[in-house]
């Protein structure tokens, strides 16, 4: 593979994971290895200070700016509540059940209420039901009437299993200090009713702990209102969040709460199950006088709040009794790209790359196995991590002996201690040459693509025969509109523009589809490469329907660095104080880089997204004893995660990644379109599936009576043409 040395690339991953445009490039030649400072030897030698152009030498996508921390102004630590003000049955009156209501029958399906505009808990109500593949509807209270015809069908059953309210009352500030609730007295009539019936239980995001429009036994502590505190649960409370860990406390930062005091009222149980270090309560369930059973937080939610991703895998639980449509799973995948080859490595003093390119040894390659096992060993939640190994073919030596030793005769001891340790991996196709295949004819791709599955048949490996990594992620449309393909194996491009997957270069999808590949790593940073309609899907191609993409998070821990002193250099090129995008007040140590990205990864995880993270050859480099930086950064997220969770992490091989994104991809858009439907006999504990489309749709069932256990559900799979009956157990 030819080398350049460019400036390294920057593509922004916003908050929400959108892209942004980039500067130009251009050309420098590197600083050898040991210099410090720019010479008189006519060479171009750029300062750190100017980095970061939009590409690096093999990759215009690998560099990533960190979306800003949670700041207040955009999250709720001003969501102030009061006591509601319920108006007179202006919009309905209370209405009686039909006499044939069938009260033992629900669709699967949740209902979220709004208050309308400016509602602060509609994203976080969205996101956790998303998340769990759980069907729901949207009532907009301000503009729409809730009447018994928004909760029961035509043939008198439930239309929903639960429901969720944005705020217990419903509330919009209509003057200072007066909070008119979107609900008529009549329409809370209505619905109070429907549930009590029907056995539905509510439960509201957030909430003021007063009287109305009911009365949950809490009291707000005059005085003790704050957007920062912590909640540690209760036994209770760990009955709701079955997931966390005993000893569990969730930080609450940016969210105005309400911790409240416990309040008899006659007919009205109320249990604790969150409380803050004084023991204050910020969630409680309470039974109501008619048999009704309420969840309250007085605590505020938002998406991208720890509190709120941590609550949300217990709530819907909590909310659905643990029978729903859909599941939420949890993974930790990992890719390691451009493996055989070698690149770029960074000068940490001068912020430079060496002109001596960078490759694993084979004494890496072995502390790289046994740092996956500790891993495993070290992490019940994560007993099956392993790498997914994205190799470049045409940097190994197929006739190199397989041996485990470093003292072996061998051409190559990379290639050597790889075939030694091969089944401890997951392997797949990432092209023979790490060419760009924005624009490239049909023989050479197929030599990239097909050529590097027979390097792969020589050497041994056990691939994921199905998938492909394109070197940069090329080929989707992402890529220089004047590109003319005259340097597919060099650097020398101008800066992408997402041209959407119409702009896919079709010499690439045939080749692909030709060597049997079915799924494609997509950059979840540019727009066109995810779907923002369903955040945990991925992307059918648009021109070939036998191609599906998997899109992939980039991280923090850049392609070019093998140390913990490179990481930070580069990462404070960046984001430090004279950085070319800064924000952090001061450049940040190992520690605190690690950290941070930490947090992005856990938020990836606790969103139940089955999508990779990808890191580069470099990074798995051992620079101490049983120490990388794929490893430091696996490990940085799974303590963060298991402080909390006890919900295992799934890692698959590439091909059993794609399978079960495609199918469940496949059956979130099946209910998006309302064709799959589920409807629970709570006399019987039996839900009647129905698939409405022609042809046969993949389907979970989270509370089957059998099925996979998962944490402390059991989740039927099956591929539903017609109708099926399934036994549930409810929770």
């Amino acid at each position: 593979m030819k080398k350049k040395v460019l400036l390294l690339s920057a593509l922004t991953l916003s908050m929400l994971l959108a892209s942004c445009g980039g500067s130009p490039s251009s050309t420098v030649t590197a600083l050898p290895p040991g210099a410090d400072l720019p010479d008189d030897s006519g060479q171009t030698l750029v300062p750190r200070s100017d980095y970061n152009r939009d590409h690096s030498t093999n990759h215009n996508d690998e560099i990533t700016v960190i979306p800003p921390d949670p700041k207040p102004g955009n999250l709720p630590t001003h969501a102030r509540l009061g006591e509601a003000t319920i108006l007179k049955a202006t919009r309905l009156r209370a209405q009686t059940l039909p006499g044939n209501a069938q009260t033992d029958k629900v669709d699967l399906r949740v209902l979220v209420v709004s208050s309308g505009a400016g509602d602060f808990g509609l994203d976080s109500a969205t996101a956790m039901l998303q998340q769990a593949g759980v069907p729901y509807d949207v009532l907009n209270a301000s503009q729409q009437t809730l009447g018994q015809g928004s909760l029961i069908n035509a043939d008198s059953t439930g239309k929903y299993q639960g429901i969720m309210l944005t705020s217990n009352a419903l509330v919009a500030e209509t003057s200072p200090g007066v909070y008119t609730s979107a609900l008529d007295s009549g329409e809370w009539d209505t619905l109070f009713a429907y549930e009590a019936a029907y056995k539905v239980r509510q439960l509201a995001l957030y909430g003021y702990p007063g009287v109305a429009p009911e009365d949950y036994g809490l009291r707000a502590v005059p005085g003790a209102e704050t957007s920062t505190t912590s909640m540690t649960p209760s036994s209770a409370g760990l009955g709701v969040f079955k997931d966390l860990k005993t000893d569990v406390t969730l930080p609450v930062q940016y969210a105005y709460s309400y911790p409240s005091a416990l309040e008899a009222v006659p007919g009205v149980t109320t249990t604790p199950l969150l409380t803050d270090p004084q023991g204050r309560v910020l969630a409680a369930t309470s039974t109501a006088a008619d048999g009704r059973e309420r969840l309250l937080i007085t605590t505020a939610q938002n998406p991208y709040l720890r509190h709120t991703q941590l609550m949300g895998y217990g709530l819907v639980q909590w909310l659905t009794k643990g029978v729903h449509l859909g599941e939420h799973r949890r993974f930790l995948q990992v890719d390691i790209d451009d493996y055989f080859s070698d690149g770029d490595h960074l000068n940490a003093q001068t912020g430079l790359v060496y002109t001596t390119t960078f490759r694993l040894s084979g004494s890496d390659m072995l502390s790289a196995r046994d740092q996956q096992t500790r891993i495993g060993q070290d992490y019940p939640v994560a007993v099956a991590f392993r790498y997914a190994l994205a190799f470049n073919g045409g940097g190994a030596f197929p006739n190199a002996p397989a041996s485990c030793s470093l003292a072996v005769r061998t051409v190559d001891l990379l290639t050597s201690v790889s075939k030694c340790v091969m089944g401890s991996f997951d392997w797949v196709n990432h092209t023979r040459d790490h060419q760009r295949l924005d624009v490239m004819d049909l023989k050479t791709v197929k030599q990239q693509v097909g050529g590097n599955l027979t390097i792969a048949a020589k050497l041994g490996l056990p691939l994921s025969k199905k998938s492909l990594v394109t070197g940069e992620h090329s080929g989707l449309g992402n890529m220089d509109p004047g590109d003319d393909g005259t340097h597919n194996d060099e650097a020398t491009v101008g800066p992408k523009q997402d041209l959407g997957l119409g702009r896919s270069n079709p010499n690439m999808l045939a080749a692909a589809v030709s060597a049997g590949v079915r799924f494609i790593a997509s950059d979840h940073s540019v727009a066109s490469q995810r779907d923002d309609s369903c955040a945990t899907c991925g992307v059918q191609h648009p021109l070939n329907p036998n191609l599906f993409l998997v899109p992939r998070w980039p991280t923090n821990v850049h392609y070019h660095v093998t140390t913990p002193a490179e990481v930070t250099a580069s990462y404070n090129s960046i984001y430090a104080p004279g950085g070319i995008r800064p924000y952090w007040d001061h450049a940040l140590s190992y520690a605190e880089v690690m950290d941070k990205d930490s947090d992005l990864s856990l938020n990836h995880i606790l969103g139940g997204y089955a999508f990779p993270h990808y890191m580069h050859q470099p990074n798995l480099r051992q620079y101490a004893p049983g120490q990388s930086l794929a490893s430091d950064w696996a490990r940085a997220a799974l303590d963060k995660y298991s402080q909390y969770s006890t919900l295992p992490l799934n890692t698959y091989t590439w091909d059993q990644l794609g399978d079960y994104l495609k199918s469940h991809t496949l059956e979130e858009k099946a209910k998006a379109a309302g064709t799959l439907r589920g409807v629970w006999d709570r006399k019987t504990n039996a839900v009647v599936l129905s698939n409405l489309a022609a042809g046969a749709v993949p389907l979970t069932l989270t509370g089957a009576s059998t099925g996979v256990p998962y944490g402390a559900y059991r989740i039927a799979a099956v591929n539903l043409s017609g109708t099926k009956t399934v036994a549930v157990t409810p929770q």
